[in-house]
């Protein structure tokens, strides 16, 4: 239920698309985004994590529409923007904007850095001349660098110029999709200190989308865990690294590297056997049982729903509940 902290409220969120698959052709449902409900607070960073495929960035941009929803709802500001038409949630994308994964393909080359920066703010009829030069300050480029392309950039420089793009147009909600992982790690550091620091001087929420745990650790107000398409597990951040309930997630945080290389030595580290499931194919029930050491025979045929297991930790697993918050044994 959509509450006045929150700023956007996903209801039961899905997308769908078909693929040939079979021995004799035909077609079937490919579920990127299978009923997801979830809700992003204002002025928090809710951090999104899972492996390769599992549908993160495919939710980030259905949340904006830039992927179409098969079904479910986007509340925002109490306008479902998954059913408005197209020139009404135009003038929603003030308000919503993304920063792109690969800062290498998501500018245009043809464009010089003050087109790219200005373009937001030209098709919304916004401020332009010294605003770009303020946002590229703002972001740490020179104004020197306004009429240079993005081929003159380092990958660095070219994520801050995405970053300056998605400011254009002041919005309140920020889709960061893995905006650090085709960065060198001395510059991943610097893009979070510098999202950071703008999430504190504009008031800005985020969706920060990333396979990196310890930067979804750093940044994240909460973190949700994904698999398969689904929520499988939600928490505040500290609680989620302290104590993970469900086993994916424990086997996710086991794989984290300590900077101690005394307990880095000695810790026991969860090995997930077999691969990710094709999401054209799932497994019945709960779809990480193929893979989980605690499955017993009702996880093949129950679906496990999101439930709070604990204070603002939700876990979505059948043999944890309330009343036993924790996996107590090993199935045979």
């Amino acid at each position: 239920m959509e509450s006045n902290d929150n700023l956007i409220s996903i209801q039961d969120l899905k997308v769908h698309y078909r693929s040939v698959g079979g021995l004799f052709g035909g077609f079937k449902a490919v579920k990127a985004v299978d009923g997801i409900s979830l809700d992003i607070k204002k002025g928090e960073t809710l951090g999104l994590v899972g492996e390769s495929g599992c549908g993160k960035s495919t939710l980030g941009k259905a949340i904006l529409r830039l992927t179409k929803p098969t079904g479910g709802k986007v509340i925002y500001k109490g306008k479902d923007l998954t059913h408005l038409p197209n020139s009404v949630m135009r003038e929603q994308r003030k308000h919503l904007q993304m920063i792109f994964q690969d800062p290498y393909g998501s500018l245009n080359p043809r464009m010089t850095v003050g087109q790219i920066i200005g373009e937001p703010m030209r098709t919304f009829g916004l401020t332009n001349g010294s605003g770009v030069e303020e946002l590229m300050e703002t972001v740490g480029l020179s104004r020197r660098f306004i009429k240079r392309y993005p081929l003159e950039f380092s990958g660095g420089q070219r994520q801050r110029i995405g970053i300056a793009r998605a400011l254009a147009v002041d919005p309140e909600f920020i889709v960061a999709d893995e905006p650090i992982s085709a960065l060198d790690v001395s510059i991943q550091a610097q893009i979070m200190n510098l999202m950071e620091r703008l999430q504190a001087e504009k008031q800005l929420t985020y969706l920060f989308i990333s396979h990196d745990l310890r930067a979804v650790r750093h940044l994240s107000d909460r973190v949700a865990v994904m698999y398969l398409g689904r929520i499988v597990e939600l928490a505040d951040a500290k609680d989620i690294y302290k104590v993970p309930l469900m086993p994916y997630t424990q086997a996710l945080i086991s794989a984290v590297p300590v900077p101690d290389p005394e307990i880095e030595a000695i810790r026991e580290r969860i090995i997930l056997k077999g691969d990710v499931p094709s999401p054209i194919d799932p497994p019945t029930g709960c779809h990480f049982h193929t893979r989980c050491q605690y499955a017993i025979q009702e996880c093949k045929t129950t679906t496990p729903q999101l439930v709070e297991i604990k204070p603002r930790h939700h876990a979505a697993c059948i043999r944890i509940s309330p009343q036993q918050p924790m996996i107590a044994e090993t199935a045979n």
